[in-house]
């Protein structure tokens, strides 16, 4: 039921941006929301525009790119020789290197043009995905951060299993302010999470209450037409059985946006258990917010503040 409400494919993207570097040795950091990490250099800190690690006060860089598997072949095209020169680059050494979690191709060069640096850029396969990590130091800085500093912490290449629920639930595009006690429990495709209150991970309803949260694009802009898109959008709520709407209603909230809500009944298709649900759907301009909570009826009466605080309380990113 709920998995019905329930890869990223980074491209060879990196062309534009072979020019990124890591923080503190000691343990691997691993970047916001990525699998791939590292021990980075000492003067290294997590970056803030890209996945890895930066010295802004030397202009060092690591970029770390997770890739499918399948990307191996285009990023190896791209990493060759002719490939790097189109991009400026001046390949002096290629050689196999080995990392903590396997072994890959390791390059070493100079960055011509207006921003000289020295680069080294490590392309690696790792269980199901192709790593690409790019050192960028410039000349100014070449004392900062030696040949044998960088490729220890290359050497350090290590991936963790998943990324964190918590973690990959800081990166979704909304804002949540008031969780009531209520937690994630699972990340829906980078554009809504499915929280949870109780001590179990689960996705059952009639073990504990579910709450999905979800933004989408679109949307109807005239007000008539909004009651029929959120019902079309409940319309998609499966596994149960004897469900039945049970009242509408068109409300202003969040400064004045248009919210509709919708409360329905059903019994679980496998134990006959009383459900109760509601739904919120806010419109904005190009997008909206769908909220739906899911609670036994036997514990509606707790669960349903909690919903609503967290509907007041989460907002798309700015």
């Amino acid at each position: 039921m709920v998995r019905t409400f329930c890869s990223r494919l980074v491209g060879v993207a990196f062309i534009s941006a072979l020019g990124v570097f890591a923080g503190h040795a000691a343990e691997v950091t691993y970047p916001m929301g990525s699998r791939i990490g590292l021990e980075p250099a000492p003067g290294l800190s997590n970056a803030e525009r890209f996945p890895g690690f930066e010295d802004k006060g030397s202009g060092t860089t690591v970029l770390i790119l997770d890739m499918p598997a399948q990307a191996l072949s285009e990023a190896t095209q791209q990493i060759s020789k002719d490939g790097l020169k189109k991009q400026g680059l001046i390949e002096d050494a290629r050689q196999s290197f080995s990392h903590r979690s396997g072994k890959g191709t390791l390059v070493t060069g100079r960055q011509e043009g207006e921003h000289k640096a020295r680069k080294w850029i490590l392309l690696t396969s790792v269980f199901d995905s192709t790593a690409l990590v790019v050192v960028e130091v410039p000349d100014e800085s070449a004392n900062s951060y030696s040949d044998a500093a960088v490729r220890t912490m290359l050497s350090s290449l290590a991936m963790r299993a998943s990324v964190p629920v918590e973690e990959q639930f800081k990166l979704l595009p909304l804002n949540f302010t008031d969780l009531s006690g209520m937690r994630p429990v699972r990340v829906i495709a980078s554009t809504g999470a499915i929280l949870t209150n109780g001590p179990k991970d689960t996705l059952e309803p009639t073990e504990q209450p579910l709450l999905i949260v979800s933004v989408g694009r679109g949307g109807p802009e005239e007000a008539a037409a909004r009651d029929t898109f959120a019902r079309n959008l409940f319309s998609a709520t499966g596994q149960f059985k004897d469900l039945r709407i049970i009242g509408t209603d068109m409300l202003r909230l969040g400064g004045g946006l248009q919210t509709h809500q919708l409360f329905a009944e059903a019994r679980d298709t496998k134990t006959d258990t009383p459900i109760k649900l509601v739904q919120w759907v806010r419109f904005g301009s190009g997008a909206y917010v769908r909220v739906v909570g899911i609670a036994r009826a036997d514990e509606w009466s707790d669960a349903f503040p909690r919903f609503r605080a967290v509907r007041d309380g989460v907002n798309p990113r700015g």
